[in-house]
């Protein structure tokens, strides 16, 4: 299940969607050293100790899983890009494109199997290194677990509740909240800066990010 995240390629990304000759993101994680992939696991999102145990778990399952065939082909990128929600901050975009589509596609909750035979794209390797584009990968695909069976429970689950979501939208019984009310419930805090909120810097943002997909995608 592909999620659209907004602007991607042009038709001279062309020959990445289509991937023929790009290694496939099963080639990379079978080339990768898994030390070398937690150390950057570890310096990008800090994480516990206990994490190192099942970040190789999952490393050695994906080397046994059978890819599968995703329908449209989809070119795996990671970008590196400065947050706009949080200016200076600078991220690691895990996203997938597809050819003669000008959007990018989150890829959570797609399955393992399928995230496999995902071509990657040749730049983010040649700019990022190959432990890197795999290690922002994991990071992506394991948002509902660490093992294909418990994102793939999971994903149906956030399904299902997406279509009850949608169907009591469309027969008109869905309750709306104001923004600031959902997120007091939620009990988020915005530490942005008046100038982070601004919306010319988060356009100032989005112009720069827009020169990282040019390098990265071609266009």
């Amino acid at each position: 299940m592909l999620k659209s995240k907004g602007d991607a390629g042009s038709k001279e990304t062309e020959s990445a969607a289509k991937g023929g000759k790009h290694m496939i993101f099963k080639d990379l994680i079978n080339s990768v050293n898994y030390d070398d992939v937690w150390i950057v696991l570890n310096k990008e999102y800090k994480y516990k100790k206990s994490a190192y145990g099942a970040y190789k778990s999952v490393l050695e399952e994906l080397k046994i899983l059978e890819s599968k065939l995703s329908e449209p082909p989809i070119t795996l990128v990671v970008a590196k890009t400065e947050d706009c929600l949080s200016a200076g901050k600078f991220i690691f975009e895990v996203f997938g494109i597809i050819i003669d589509d000008e959007n990018h596609y989150a890829l959570e909750m797609t399955s393992w199997n399928e995230w496999l035979n995902f071509n990657v794209l040749d730049k983010s390797i040649e700019v990022y290194g190959a432990a890197d584009v795999a290690a922002h990968a994991l990071n992506e695909m394991t948002f509902f677990g660490y093992s294909s069976k418990t994102v793939d429970e999971k994903v149906e689950e956030e399904k299902h509740i997406l279509n009850e979501c949608n169907e009591k939208i469309e027969d008109g019984t869905a309750q709306y909240f104001p923004l600031a009310e959902a997120m007091a419930k939620t009990n988020y805090i915005d530490k942005r800066t008046p100038e982070e909120k601004d919306y010319k810097e988060c356009k100032r943002i989005v112009a720069k990010n827009k020169k990282i997909y040019k390098m990265l995608l071609g266009r």
